[in-house]
């Protein structure tokens, strides 16, 4: 195998913006809220940390569905597979036209790793926020990521809330992230603070300074889907997704045709070995 010390170039860092996705994500309006009230306790702290829960019980997710993406006027379609298993395993694949895999993304013990089968590239380096932002440019740490794809959030270090016409904002400083007002996440809950966290939907969600959010989500439908795992158990879990990045004027819808909530998965998927012809691309 040949070795470079070259990065994906801008095909990748496109397919990257498409792929964006296997996500579990919302979006909500960027109403100015007074970011004193956060805390690290009280009931939207409570439930804040609730909602977080929710995605660490989640212990494997499986799902296949397909995505369109609009930038500059152009839309594309493609589909996808991702797999999911705590605490850090990743297996995402996009698909071209005629079914054949076009790139592939594994996580797993602190690394990164891909195939870009256009390219003939494998890549591989540690999974810092870093590296993940070259291929999937949401700006996010691995761990958010995980948490949208599970349906839940990131890990709350300060929270606070206000009513919205009978449901709820819930305004999260993440925390890894939380002295940074550009990290700060908006949920818009449907119902108030009093309910079961399990049963919660998050309609909506902006990431980023309220009224200027650097990206937008909204849950388009929501299933009740069983756990296999505990038999018996429901969770809301969004199964149509539309994001946009408001400063990069894109749009994406994510269809879920197919998923399982807590699937046993074996460790050994989350392999990605290059094949011999192509070219290694380490990261930083």
């Amino acid at each position: 195998m040949r070795k470079s010390r070259n990065c994906p170039g801008d095909s990748l860092a496109r397919l990257a913006v498409i792929i964006v996705l296997a996500v579990e994500l919302t979006a909500c309006g960027g109403s100015r809220v007074n970011l004193a009230s956060r805390a690290p306790e009280g009931p939207a702290m409570d439930l804040a940390y609730e909602l977080y829960l929710r995605g660490v019980n989640l212990r494997s997710l499986a799902a296949r569905g397909q995505v369109s993406h609009e930038s500059g006027g152009r839309r594309a379609f493609f589909r996808f597979e991702v797999l999911i298993l705590k605490p850090d395993q990743l297996f995402f694949t996009a698909f071209d036209p005629l079914g054949r895999p076009a790139f592939r993304l594994v996580t797993g013990e602190g690394r990164l790793s891909g195939l870009i089968y256009g390219a003939r590239q494998y890549f591989t380096g540690p999974a810092t926020t870093e590296n993940f932002n070259r291929f999937l440019p949401l700006n996010l740490p691995p761990d958010q990521l995980v948490a949208l794809l599970c349906g839940s959030i990131a890990r709350p270090v300060t929270a606070g809330s206000r009513t919205v016409g009978g449901n709820t904002e819930l305004i999260i400083a993440p925390a890894e992230t939380q002295e940074d007002e550009n990290a700060l996440w908006r949920l818009r809950l449907a119902g108030d603070l009093e309910q079961d966290p399990s049963r919660i939907v998050i309609l909506a969600a902006a990431h980023g300074p309220a009224g200027r959010p650097n990206l937008n989500l909204r849950y388009a439908k929501i299933q009740d889907l069983p756990l296999e795992d505990e038999p018996g158990v429901l969770m809301p879990f969004p199964t149509s997704v539309e994001a946009e990045w408001s400063k990069k004027k894109q749009f994406l819808r994510l269809t879920y045709d197919e998923v399982k909530l807590g699937p046993k998965l074996d460790p050994g998927l989350f392999v990605l070995t290059p094949p011999d012809d192509f070219e290694v691309v380490p990261l930083p």
